[in-house]
Parts: C-alpha cells; structure tokens; sequence
C-alpha cells in the first residue's frame, strides 16, 4: 500500500502539482482506513495524527485527488459524501442502516457481463458503477433483531 501513495505523489508531482504536506496526510489517512470516509471523519482522523489541517484544504486536496482518479466519493443514501482511495480491486459496500457501518464487498464475479447488456441495449458507454447494498449488519441484528 506504500507503493500506491508514493505512485500517487509522483505521479502528481509529473503533473506539475508540487509537493504538499496535507495531501500526502490526507492520502495516508484515506490508506490507513478500510471505509470511506466524510470529511469531519477525515479531519477527526488527521487531528488524531497530529495534524491541523483547514477543512478548505482538505476539500481543495479531495478535488485535485478526484480528478486524477486517485480518490472516488461515494453517497449512502444520507447526503453525506465519504472518499476513499479508487481501489486497486473492484468492489461494493454493505451499509449497516443502525450503526451505519460501511463494509466493503467483493463480488466473485462482477457486474461486466451486464454492463456490456446494458451499454449495447441503451446505448450507452459506462464509465463507472457503484453499488451498495442496505439492511442491518450481524452485530446490530444480535442486540436488536429487525423488527423487535
């Protein structure tokens, strides 16, 4: 994972962007946890390392990092926006709808075969997909089972 945040500096770096303090925390913390994150979550975490960074910088950094393809925004169905790394691995989340836990979920196979049935039905060139999948993770289900 190392590899990919120092690929990603570099390759900023090549693109004439120079070197900022802020965006190599911000690429560390995005690494560092495996659930996309809101930028108070963003902030939370870089205050815990030690790091006071202006919640205009760190926006400014998320949109040069999207543009680039490096980090991706995600909705939930709450009108938060959380980012993450773009995965090296294609995957999905399941969103705990009580606790509002995000896990990530690989599909063994993914949705390629209907992208393409959908690409030649409609017409239309997908770039990109998201999927998510709501209900009640097992942790919640245990301290209150749906509907009780």
């Amino acid at each position: 994972m190392k590899k990919r945040i120092e690929r990603y500096l570099s390759e900023l770096k090549s693109g004439g962007k120079r070197e900022s303090a802020a965006r190599t925390v911000l690429l560390w913390v995005l690494e560092a946890n495996s659930t996309p994150l809101s930028v108070p979550q963003i902030l939370a975490a870089l205050a815990r390392r030690g790091k006071t960074v202006n919640k205009t910088t760190v926006y400014r950094e998320l949109n040069t990092l999207l543009e680039r393809g490096m980090v991706r925004e995600l909705q939930f169905g709450d009108l938060k926006k959380r980012y993450e790394l773009t995965p090296e691995n294609h995957h999905h989340h399941l969103v705990c709808t009580r606790c509002h836990r995000v896990e990530d979920v690989e599909l063994p196979r993914d949705l390629d075969f209907q992208e393409r049935q959908i690409e030649k039905q409609k017409k239309f060139k997908i770039l990109n997909h998201t999927l998510e999948f709501f209900g009640i993770c097992a942790v919640c289900r245990r301290t209150r089972p749906p509907g009780a």
